[in-house]
Order: structure tokens, then sequence, then C-alpha cells
């Protein structure tokens, strides 16, 4: 992880609040959007083998600071069953001019997650239809400690902040941060129930364009809706800030 963090453009790769920080962890937004990142390519067919199918190579979807794409390589393991070690193995992040990637040219392309422009951008016509039981029942530990054992209360305290919200995004639609979970785009918006200058936790929500709704599925922590909506891209730091 250390590696790919020092080749790409410069990002914040560990959590900075120390209520998200683990001992021992390091890079944990990284290795979470590495880890999607290849699933989604292997599901998109986008990993490339050399033509004895020894080595592979990938695009991370990462750049450096010149502007490069930077790919991973790997080489197969030939006693992997034998020595019960892993079928791959990483050789290195190289750019896009680099010889070690010459044999993969039309070097792989990055992965996609949807053909649709509108799953990423939140449309302020559409409805709410809000699953209350799940957020304050199934959820309710990653609400603020004030509304929690307390489902009247924290459903009278949601109602209010999504109210807030609505009004929010009307003026600013880019509050809105589109995230992966479950083979699906959402959208994660910052929901403010203690303090209406920051987020307590980020509300998600799935477009059902037919019925022109947004379904309001659960809300996430802020280090879980950080780690999930870096999966697409780089989140802007006005609200989601891990």
């Amino acid at each position: 992880m250390k590696k790919l963090a020092e080749k790409a453009r410069p990002e914040q790769w560990d959590f900075q609040r120390l209520e998200f920080k683990k001992q021992n962890e390091y890079y944990p937004i990284l290795k979470n959007f590495l880890n999607y990142t290849f699933l989604r390519l292997q599901e998109q067919d986008k990993i490339r083998y050399s033509d004895d199918g020894s080595r592979a190579c990938l695009n991370t979807g990462l750049q450096t600071p010149e502007g490069k794409d930077v790919f991973a390589t790997f080489y197969r393991n030939g006693q992997a069953e034998q020595k019960q070690q892993p079928d791959w193995t990483l050789f290195g992040y190289f750019d896009a001019y680099s010889d070690k990637v010459r044999d993969f040219e039309p070097l792989p392309d990055i992965a996609t997650f949807t053909d649709d422009p509108a799953d990423l951008i939140y449309d302020h016509r559409y409805d709410f239809e809000v699953q209350y039981e799940h957020i304050i029942n199934d959820n309710e530990d990653r609400l603020p400690d004030v509304l929690q054992g307390n489902p009247q209360l924290a459903r009278n305290a949601i109602e209010g902040a999504i109210a807030q919200l609505r009004a929010r995004l009307r003026r600013n639609y880019k509050l809105a941060v589109p995230h992966w979970y479950n083979g699906k785009v959402q959208l994660l918006l910052p929901l403010s129930i203690t303090d209406d200058q920051s987020a307590d936790v980020a509300l998600v929500v799935e477009r059902d364009a037919g019925r022109r709704k947004y379904m309001v599925r659960t809300v996430l922590t802020m280090e879980m809706a950080y780690i999930d909506a870096r999966i697409i891209c780089a989140p802007d730091k006005e609200w989601l800030n891990p």
C-alpha cells in the first residue's frame, strides 16, 4: 500500500479523526478502494493478461502527480497450490510510460460504475421514502448517543433533519456524494442532527426512477461513508471528511 500511495497523486488514505483510527492499521481507505476496484475490474473483464497467461495488469484508477495512469502488474505463482500461496503475486506499480507495461498494450481501462449520469447527481424533484424502522432499530448504534434508546425522539430528530437537508439540497445538489454498494450506485447525503454546521451521519438514498423517489435505506457513520464514497472518486471535503 505504501508504494502505491507514494506513486500516486497525494491523497488522504489514512483517517485523520482519532475516533476512526485503529492501531497498526495503515492506508485503510486505499486498501478498501483497491479491493473493490479489483472486484469491479473482474466483473467488467478489464484485467489484461500476457500472451502466455503468466502475467497480469490492471488499471488502479489512480494517477501520478503528472497525470499518468498507474497500473498494477502481477505474476502467476507456478507452485501456488503446493506452497499454499496466492495464485498471483504483485510485481509492482508502474505508470503508462514504463517498459514494464509494454506487453499489455493496449493498456487496460479503469473500472466504471454506471452508464447513467443521473445516478451520480441528486434530483430535487424526487420525493423521499424513508425506512425509519431500519435506521432507528437496526442501526441505532450509528446514531448520535443522545438518540440511542429513545426511538420516538430519534424519529422526530431525523424527520426534522431530513426536512432541513432537502432544503439545503435544493440550493446545492453537489452535497450528494455517489458511492458504490452491492453492485449499485447510491447517494450519500449529510444528515445534521445535533449540530447544523456538521453532519452526524450520512443518509443513504437509492434512486427509483420509475416511482420518481429516493428510497432512504439506512445511515452510515462518517468513516463508513468516506470509505464507500472513495471507491468511485475522491469526495469533496465540504462535509465528508474523515
